[in-house]
């Protein structure tokens, strides 16, 4: 009887699904997801230049041949040179264009995140299941040791007891293997999320790695 009674306890006691962070995924896809690469790949090419970038896109060599010398020397060509350096004026459509870009490229990573969110929490909701079931399927497979031993003992009145664990077993294993196709499918899908770095993401997810390499944070 103490065997039962442990194992009812074994069911209220908390524990940890699968060893994947949250958030070490949605940083992850947020690096590498392609459609949000693509996005930031526009807003940086709309981005306004560093104060040297800006200096080497509007400073040229200028130059300029004059005939005749000057008052100083008798040459029959005096040459002139120099930096030129163009200041071109503020364009306020241009900033207009940069800001919507900047705001596109956040609305589409947070987007990113609230579908990644869903398919996380799917997962991890099948994964509970999963967990649930295997502490069930032990607690019936140890009550079913129990009720086999009472009844070698010559206890036949608790063979009614005995099919019917047996049949609560059937179902467990049942939705064992329904939930883990399940689960297993979740997580090919939050890793497609991760374009062609789906593989380092897929083996994040399935414990086969602790870390998702240097991305991982």
């Amino acid at each position: 009887m103490y065997k039962v009674a442990g194992s009812s306890l074994f069911l209220l006691m908390p524990f940890r699904v699968v060893a994947w962070e949250d958030d070490a995924v949605l940083s992850f896809i947020s690096q590498v997801n392609p459609i949000i690469l693509a996005q930031r790949n526009v807003t940086q090419a709309y981005a306004q230049p560093d104060s040297v970038t800006w200096a080497l896109q509007n400073t040229s060599l200028s130059g300029r041949l004059g005939f005749g010398g000057t008052d100083f020397r008798d040459d029959p060509y005096t040459v002139f040179g120099g930096l030129q350096i163009n200041i071109p004026l503020s364009s306020i459509k241009e900033e207009r264009e940069q800001a919507l870009k900047v705001v596109a490229e956040a609305k589409a990573l947070d987007a990113m995140h609230t579908k990644a969110l869903l398919d996380i929490a799917q997962l991890r909701q099948m994964e509970a299941e999963l967990e649930a079931s295997q502490v069930r399927r032990t607690f019936l497979k140890e009550k079913a040791a129990w009720l086999k031993q009472r009844i070698d003992e010559g206890y036949s009145s608790e063979m009614n007891e005995l099919w019917a664990i047996g049949s609560k077993l059937n179902t467990e294993d049942a939705l064992i293997a329904k939930v883990g196709l399940l689960a297993k499918t979740q997580r090919y899908k939050l890793a497609k999320y991760a374009g062609t770095e789906w593989p380092t993401l897929l083996a994040y997810l399935e414990g086969k790695t602790e870390t998702l390499g240097g991305y991982d944070g």
